[in-house]
C-alpha cells in the first residue's frame, strides 16, 4: 500500500564524530533531549510518532529549553480577565447596535488576542493552532447548517412545508399548538438521539405553522428547542448522553436513571407553563377566515397532496433508522427537489438556484410571504462564521491558560455537596460561553471537577448529571454557541426572541443546585467504589 507523507519534522543533534569525540559523562542527565519524528498519512488518517532520546550540550539543551517554556507561555490571571472583558464587551456592543450581530465582535476577538500575544511575547502561530485544532471539532456542525439550508429551500419549493401548514390549520387548535410542538419534537428527539435533526424536520414545520396562526414565534421556537434538547439529555442513543458518563467515570444506565431527577420536573412545569401560554396565544394575527384565505393562496401556487409530504416522512424515517443526519438531509432535499420537478413543474435550473439562494414566494400575503421567503445554502454562511470564529476564538483561550486560571479560582470556593454542584454547572457554563461546544465544555468541566467529587466521595453519576444539565442545555442559551446560532438560522427566529422561553433550560439547573444543597437524589459511594 502506498502512502503519502506530508509532513516530516525532522531534529539536529550534534554531528557523530563530535559526539564520540566528547566523554559521554561530561553530559549532565538533564541534557538528555527527547525527539520526535511526527509522520502524517494522508490515505489512512493515521500520525505516527517515533521517539529518540540523544545528549547534547549544556548550551544546546538550555536554548531548546528556553524555546519550548516560551511556546508554552500562558497568560496570567489578570490578563486572562482583561482579555476576558474586551471580548465580552465587543461582542456585546455589536449585539446591542445591532451591527453584524456577534460575528463582528468575534471576529474582534481575535485581533485581540493577536495583540496580547505580541505584547506579552506569546508566539502567535502555536496559539492560532489551538482556533484551527477547535474549528475541526465542530466541521460536521457547520456541514449540518448548510445542509439544513438546503433542504429548507428544496421543502419550500417541492410544497412540503405549504402542505404542513395547510394540513395544519385545518387540523390543530391554536389554543394547544404549543404543548403539541413539545411534546411532539420531544418524543422525535428522544428516539432519533439528536435535536438537531428534531428542530430540522419538526420545528421547521411547528414554526411554519405556528407562524401561519400568528402564534409568537418565540414561543413556537421555545417549545421546540425545549423538546429537542430534552432528547438531547436523555436519549441513549444522543452523543451527549453517551460523552457525559464516559467523561465522569459513570455507567450510562445509572447516569439516565441521575438525569430524570433533575429532568422529568423541569419537563412537567415546562409543558405546564406552555400550556398556559398557548391557551393565552390564540389571537395574534390569525382568524377563522384566514384559514380558506391562507389555503387559497397555498393552493394558488402549489400543487398540495401526500405526495408533497415525502421530503418531511423520509427525512423523519431516515433519523429514526439512525442515519447520518447530514446524509438523511441531502436525501430528502433530493427527494423535494424530485417533487418541485415532477409535481410542482419546476426547472433544474430553478430547483438548484432555490437549493442555495433559497424559496421566493409570488404570493402577497404577509403572513404568508415571511415563512415562504426563506432557506437555501447561503442564508447559513453567516451562521457558519459565527459558529468558527466563536469555537475558534474558544480554541485560542484555551491554549493561553485562560480557562485554567478562571477554573481554579471558582474550584477553591467548594466547601460542601452543595457549593460542588453550584461550581461544577458555573464551571458548565463558562466552558460553554467560552469553547461554544458541547464536547468540549464536558470534557474540560469533568476534567477539573472528577477530582472534587472523588475526594467528597460523590457518586460520578452526579457529576455526569451535571456536565449534562449545564454544558448540555448551556448551548442554546448563548447566542454564539453552535447550537444557539443553529437554532436561530434554522428556526428563522431571532436569539433574542426565543432566549425569555427556554424554560426546560432554566429550570433544570435551577432544581440541581437544589437537590445539591438539600441532599435530594446526592448518592455517595464508599472508599472501595472511589478507588475503583
Amino acid at each position: 500500500m502506498g502512502y503519502n507523507i506530508v509532513r516530516l519534522l525532522q531534529f539536529n543533534t550534534l554531528n557523530r564524530n563530535r559526539l564520540k569525540r566528547r566523554n559521554k559523562d561530561s553530559y549532565r542527565q538533564e541534557d538528555k533531549i527527547t525527539y520526535r519524528f511526527t509522520v502524517s498519512i494522508v490515505s489512512e488518517k493515521v500520525t505516527i510518532y517515533i521517539e529518540c532520546n540523544c545528549f547534547v550540550d549544556s548550551r544546546e539543551s538550555d536554548r531548546i529549553r528556553r524555546k519550548v517554556m516560551k511556546e508554552e507561555k500562558k497568560l496570567n490571571l489578570p490578563q486572562s480577565l482583561l482579555l476576558l472583558v474586551l471580548i465580552i464587551f465587543s461582542v456585546a456592543v455589536c449585539i446591542r447596535l445591532k451591527t453584524g450581530g456577534p460575528m463582528i465582535g468575534l471576529f474582534a476577538s481575535w485581533i485581540f488576542i493577536y495583540l496580547v500575544c505580541k505584547i506579552v511575547r506569546i508566539p502567535y502561530d502555536n496559539v492560532v493552532a489551538g482556533a484551527y485544532d477547535a474549528i475541526r471539532m465542530v466541521v460536521p456542525t457547520l456541514c449540518l447548517l448548510m445542509a439544513i439550508g438546503v433542504m429548507i429551500g428544496t421543502w419550500l419549493q417541492s410544497g412540503t412545508i405549504a402542505t404542513i401548514i395547510a394540513w395544519g390549520l385545518k387540523m390543530i387548535n391554536p389554543a394547544w399548538l404549543l404543548p403539541l410542538t413539545l411534546l411532539f419534537c420531544s418524543v422525535l428527539s428522544v428516539v432519533t438521539g439528536t435535536s438537531y435533526g428534531s428542530v430540522g424536520s419538526a420545528g421547521v414545520a411547528m414554526m411554519a405553522i405556528g407562524n401561519a396562526m400568528g402564534i409568537n414565534p418565540g414561543m413556537v421556537a421555545g417549545a421546540v428547542i425545549c423538546g429537542a434538547m430534552f432528547g438531547d439529555k436523555l436519549s441513549p442513543l444522543s452523543d451527549t448522553t453517551n460523552l457525559a458518563p464516559a467523561v465522569a467515570g459513570a455507567k450510562l444506565g445509572d447516569h439516565i436513571r441521575s438525569m430524570f431527577w433533575t429532568t422529568i420536573p423541569t419537563y412537567i412545569i415546562t409543558l405546564i407553563i406552555f400550556t398556559i401560554l398557548g391557551i393565552q396565544q390564540t389571537s395574534g394575527g390569525y382568524t377563522a377566515g384566514d384559514i380558506s384565505n391562507y389555503i387559497t393562496e397555498l393552493n394558488g401556487e402549489f400543487h398540495l397532496g401526500a405526495v408533497t409530504l415525502i421530503p418531511a416522512i423520509l427525512i423523519i424515517v431516515l433519523l429514526l433508522c439512525k442515519v447520518n443526519a447530514i446524509s438523511a438531509l441531502g436525501i430528502s432535499s433530493f427527494a423535494a427537489g424530485a417533487v418541485s420537478f415532477f409535481v410542482q413543474h419546476a426547472t433544474l435550473q430553478s430547483i438548484i438556484q432555490t437549493a442555495y439562494s433559497g424559496y421566493t414566494t409570488t404570493i402577497e400575503e404577509g403572513v404568508l410571504q415571511s415563512i415562504l421567503n426563506r432557506g437555501g445554502m447561503g442564508s447559513m454562511l453567516q451562521y457558519v462564521a459565527i459558529i468558527s470564529f466563536a469555537v475558534g476564538m474558544g480554541g485560542m483561550l484555551e491554549k493561553l491558560g485562560v480557562l485554567e486560571h478562571i477554573l481554579n479560582a471558582v474550584v477553591k470556593r467548594i466547601n460542601s455537596d452543595g457549593s460542588m454542584i453550584l461550581v461544577t454547572l458555573i464551571v458548565g457554563y463558562i466552558t460553554s460561553l467560552i469553547s461554544c461546544s458541547q464536547p468540549m465544555s464536558h470534557v474540560l468541566t469533568g476534567r477539573l471537577m472528577a477530582p472534587v467529587f472523588k475526594e467528597r466521595k460523590v457518586a460520578p453519576e452526579i457529576l455526569s448529571r451535571c456536565l449534562e444539565d449545564s454544558g448540555t442545555m448551556a448551548g442554546p442559551m448563548i447566542p454564539w454557541h453552535g447550537y444557539g446560532v443553529y437554532m436561530a438560522g434554522t428556526l428563522g427566529v431571532a436569539w433574542a426572541a426565543f432566549f425569555p422561553y427556554l424554560f426546560l433550560l432554566y429550570l433544570t439547573p435551577i432544581f440541581s443546585i437544589i437537590y445539591g444543597f438539600t441532599g435530594i437524589s446526592i448518592k455517595h459511594v464508599s472508599g472501595e467504589e472511589v478507588a475503583e
